[in-house]
């Protein structure tokens, strides 16, 4: 009997320890999930100067426009240290400059934003939370909807797609916003839940234009507007579409 208990608990003891290395694994298997492909992200973790450190392989490092540590970070969501914060009446913005990795066909853009609903000289009816002009694009309107689109199907093209979301995101609220688009639909995720989406077909426009987050920069019209006035953090650029599950996730 006592031999019979021993074995039973050692049993217990491995199905324990199996389960945590499994539950360990799948982790593993999520993180590699969510980095796959992964060609830009601020975390914002390290301030330094006007250096915003990317923390994807691509090593796209940004630049602070009008704008330095430690004066540009916050205290970002509960336990998720800093956060970029943006003034958009000094119209700052990070220039993240053009590189090929952004010049994606298929791609998923993704921020946890916190907007104040301030606008400012250049606002122009949306404040913008990246874009590479003339490609694609993420903002958020005056009205609060968020706002994804670009240019499919060539670049030969003047014509470009957009999408709004139904409802407003709230002002002054860490919210994770997300824009997928897989050659076949463009959609819209808030806090990791789809709630617009509409057939797009072909590949994304690239161009020599750079990205900025928080801003538009099309040096090539001498443009910038549409300067974001609240604060960022986990900005994300994909060269593939997220799954549901995977944009879930990031939205934890």
């Amino acid at each position: 009997m006592r031999a019979r208990r021993a074995m039973v608990a050692l049993s217990g003891l491995i199905g324990l320890v199996l389960a945590g290395g499994a539950g360990a694994a799948g982790q593993q298997v999520a993180s590699a999930a969510t980095s796959s492909a992964l060609v830009l992200n601020y975390t914002f973790a390290r301030p330094a100067g006007v250096v915003v450190t990317d923390h994807s392989s691509s090593g796209l490092d940004g630049v602070l426009v009008d704008a330095s540590a430690p004066a540009a970070y916050v205290q970002g969501r509960p336990g998720h240290g800093k956060a970029l914060t943006l003034v958009g009446a000094r119209h700052q913005f990070v220039d993240v400059g053009d590189a090929p990795p952004l010049d994606v066909s298929t791609y998923t853009l993704a921020a946890w934003v916190r907007y104040t609903g301030v606008p400012n000289d250049q606002t122009l009816g949306r404040w913008e939370i990246m874009e590479k002009a003339g490609a694609y694009w993420m903002n958020i309107r005056t009205t609060g909807q968020i706002r994804a689109g670009g240019f499919y199907g060539g670049c030969a093209s003047a014509s470009w797609v957009y999408l709004d979301t139904p409802q407003p995101i709230p002002v002054d609220t860490w919210t994770h916003v997300a824009s997928t688009y897989d050659k076949v639909r463009l959609t819209i995720w808030v806090n990791g839940v789809a709630v617009a989406s509409r057939a797009v077909g072909g590949a994304t426009c690239t161009n020599a234009e750079p990205l900025a987050v928080g801003a538009k920069n099309a040096p090539a019209k001498g443009l910038q507007e549409a300067f974001l006035d609240g604060s960022l953090d986990d900005v994300r650029v994909y060269g593939r579409a997220l799954t549901a599950t995977q944009i879930a996730s990031l939205a934890k």
